[in-house]
């Protein structure tokens, strides 16, 4: 399929991109890059603001619903065992659903609850997350099908 190839270019420029910015920022920082596959597919840029929490900013698509997304997320992280967290958070969603034909295109706005589990390989610039955030939007429909794995590169 010629879109989806188009929609996978887009995602893998963006984070070829988004990581170029964050070498650059700081070899020190606690910020990472994901590719985001599952119920959706993108890039996500998080960072860790204090020990426990991260903000998040996603751009994903929703391949079932054609939805492109723009997410952002505060995250809660609570250590389980050794390299392996859980967290829990919530944020909001700006984008659309049901894009296509003009008139079937739906304003997306709404709140996305965030739970997830990321194993972080230390020593490595590596982590991997398994999560679930659905997005309850107040415009349009509700997506429940937004599970994904993410590989993170950290910085």
């Amino acid at each position: 399929q010629v879109t989806m190839k188009k929609h996978l270019t887009i995602a893998l420029s963006t984070l070829f991109m988004l990581v170029g910015i964050v070498t650059t920022a700081s070899a020190q920082s606690r910020t990472s890059v994901s590719l985001n596959m599952g119920g959706y597919f993108g890039v996500g840029v998080k960072h860790f603001i204090t020990e426990r929490s991260a903000i998040e900013a996603d751009f994903d698509y929703n391949i079932s619903h054609r939805a492109p997304m723009f997410v952002a997320l505060y995250q809660y992280h609570i250590p389980l065992v050794t390299n392996l967290n859980f967290y829990a958070g919530g944020g909001i969603n700006l984008g659309a659903n049901n894009v296509g034909k003009h008139r079937d295109t739906d304003f997306a706005f709404g709140v996305d609850p965030n739970v997830g589990f990321e194993y972080d390989f230390k020593g490595t610039p590596i982590a991997l997350a398994l999560d679930y955030r659905p997005a309850i939007n107040f415009t349009t429909d509700t997506m429940w099908d937004q599970a994904a794995f993410r590989v993170r590169f950290k910085f």
